[in-house]
C-alpha cells in the first residue's frame, strides 16, 4: 500500500509539471523562430545570388537552396513540439493576402467596444439598484431597511 500524498505535494509536483512543459514549449517556440529567421535570411541571400546571376554563382546558389531545404525539413519536424493554435480568422487574413496585425488591431478594438457596453450596463444596473432601494426606503421604510441592510456585504477595513 502505497502512502497517501499530501494535497500541498501533489500540488507543487503538478506545479513543477506545468513548469516544465512550459519551459519545454518556450524553448521549442524558440527554435522554430530562429528556424523561420534562418530560413527568411536564406530567401534573402538567394534573392541576391539570383539578382545577380552569374555561372560562377550556381554552385553557391545550389548550396543556399540546399540549405533552405534543410531549414524547412528541421521546421518541419521541429512542429509536432510545438502546441500553438492560430485562429482561422487570422489564418483567412493570410490567406486573403491581408496583414495578421490589422486583424489583431480590430479585434482590440471589437474587444475595448464591447468592454465599454459592459461597463455601461454595468453602471446602469448599480444605478438602478441604488433608485430602487432609495424608492423601496420611501415607501416601506420599516421593512426594507430592515431587509436591505443584512443584504449589504460587510467592508473590511485597510488599516
Amino acid at each position: 500500500m502505497q502512502p497517501p500524498h499530501s494535497n500541498a505535494a501533489t500540488s507543487q509536483s503538478q506545479s513543477q509539471a506545468t513548469t516544465a512543459a512550459t519551459e519545454f514549449h518556450d524553448a521549442a517556440r524558440e527554435t522554430m523562430e530562429a528556424k523561420i529567421r534562418e530560413a527568411l535570411e536564406t530567401l534573402s541571400q538567394i534573392q541576391v545570388t539570383v539578382m545577380n546571376h552569374e555561372s560562377a554563382d550556381e554552385q553557391v546558389l545550389q548550396q543556399r537552396v540546399d540549405r533552405l531545404v534543410r531549414g524547412f525539413a528541421e521546421m518541419h519536424t521541429a512542429k509536432d513540439q510545438l502546441n500553438a493554435s492560430v485562429p482561422e480568422e487570422v489564418l483567412a487574413y493570410i490567406r486573403d493576402g491581408r496583414n495578421p496585425d490589422e486583424f489583431t488591431s480590430q479585434f482590440m478594438e471589437r474587444v475595448a467596444s464591447e468592454n465599454q457596453f459592459t461597463n455601461g450596463k454595468i453602471a446602469a444596473l448599480s444605478n438602478f439598484k441604488h433608485e430602487f432601494e432609495e424608492k423601496l426606503r420611501e415607501f416601506f421604510p420599516e421593512e426594507s431597511s430592515e431587509r436591505l441592510d443584512r443584504q449589504k456585504p460587510v467592508q473590511k477595513d485597510d488599516a
